[in-house]
């Protein structure tokens, strides 16, 4: 599945959300829109490349283990391969432990660990990724 876009927006500060667990992709979609960022969800690796393809996002937040007929690594790794695409800032957002998830996808920036997603966690892996949150909501204590 794959959210329709949203109008009058700016493609710079697009979210592309890998994440086929419902909880999980609203809990990712909520903060990243509380960062400033419009958001794009997508349940399978397939649909991450085509949205990521189609809206050139600031950032894809991605599970590793998405599902589909392209697993959510091997997006990944087509995504880090790909000259116009690579430069994407990558935060995983996995069950794996981050040495586990990155042996699949090799290296990415940033990763999230589930269950213990958390809005400062989130906050971190943006400014890592050269995103800074344009909306001023701030980060509460765990």
């Amino acid at each position: 599945m794959v959210t329709p876009p949203a109008q009058n927006t700016n493609p710079r500060r697009t979210c592309v959300i890998g994440e086929a667990d419902p909880f999980l992709a609203q809990l990712l979609q909520r903060f990243a829109e509380k960062s400033g960022l419009r958001t794009r969800l997508a349940q399978s690796g397939d649909a991450v490349l085509a949205l990521t393809e189609q809206e050139r996002p600031a950032l894809i937040v991605i599970d590793p283990e998405l599902p589909g007929k392209t697993r959510g690594w091997e997006a990944v790794k087509r995504l880090s391969s790909d000259q116009d695409l690579q430069a994407i800032p990558i935060i995983l957002c996995a069950w794996l432990k981050e040495a586990e998830a990155q042996a699949l996808v090799g290296l990415t920036l940033h990763h999230l660990q589930k269950p213990e997603l958390h809005y400062a966690d989130f906050l971190t892996a943006l400014a890592a990724s050269g995103l800074e949150p344009t909306a001023k909501h701030p980060a509460r204590p765990r």
